[in-house]
């Protein structure tokens, strides 16, 4: 039996109907995003060494505060950084609360506060800054974007230094031995070259990491490492 011929109307449905589900999986998606702190967002989105994942960590506050010493003129500002559950056994019933962990900022420091999410307007999320006013939370669009904008741009600058250098230890043709695992990453140590120049690699291909263990020697081959010896190497 031929496939029977989609009427405007069914089309205009169907169109309708994807566009619907697009619309419903971006807004879930945003929806997650907006429940997930934006370091942890750039963390898990991009590879890093140890050094440099720290260095955007403890950056986020210096961003935090030079931003509410800038804008607020000596009021209060809030940043919601995290949310986390705290549970706790009373008359041997269970109980939880939701609490965001909130960052007070004001007189040049910062002083991290506990607040319970069912008291926070629903409005106000994770990545939010917002000020409190007569005993009134006041959501702060503008300044929400613009200080996401400048922590996305501080860690972008500490992502952008860090692949740079490592373009510098990729050496075409050269021998690394690993000399320590850390997750994904592996400390190499330049056998090819006579200052034996060691550093932490985060592009170890996902076919090697398993096998890349302390003592292995890898080759820098066409613009990536590939499996040399399992100790040693041969001249």
């Amino acid at each position: 039996m031929g496939r029977r011929k989609q009427t405007g109307l069914g089309k205009s449905f169907s169109k309708e109907l994807l566009d619907y589900l697009e619309n419903t999986k971006e807004r879930k998606q945003k929806n997650q995003n907006e429940e997930r702190p934006i370091i942890d967002q750039i963390i898990s989105n991009n590879n890093l060494t140890t050094g440099n994942k720290n260095s955007i960590i403890w950056n986020e506050n210096n961003i935090i505060l030079e931003y509410a010493n800038e804008n607020f003129n000596n009021k209060a500002m809030y940043f919601v950084k995290d949310n986390k559950k705290i549970y706790w056994l009373k008359n041997k019933k269970h109980y939880n609360n939701d609490i965001y962990s909130v960052l007070k900022v004001e007189n040049n420091k910062i002083v991290e506060v506990e607040m319970r999410k069912e008291d926070v307007p629903r409005e106000i999320r994770i990545n939010d800054v917002f000020q409190i006013e007569d005993d009134k939370y006041i959501f702060d669009s503008m300044s929400t974007k613009e200080l996401k904008k400048e922590i996305t741009k501080m860690a972008e600058k500490i992502i952008d230094k860090q692949n740079k250098n490592l373009e510098k230890y990729r050496k075409e043709g050269h021998l690394y031995v690993i000399t320590e695992e850390i997750g994904n990453n592996r400390f190499l140590k330049d056998l090819s070259n006579s200052f034996k120049t060691e550093f932490e690699e985060i592009d170890i291909p996902r076919d090697l990491l398993d096998k890349a263990t302390e003592g292995m020697v890898l080759k820098y081959n066409n613009g990536k490492y590939e499996y040399y010896s399992d100790d040693g190497y041969r001249l």
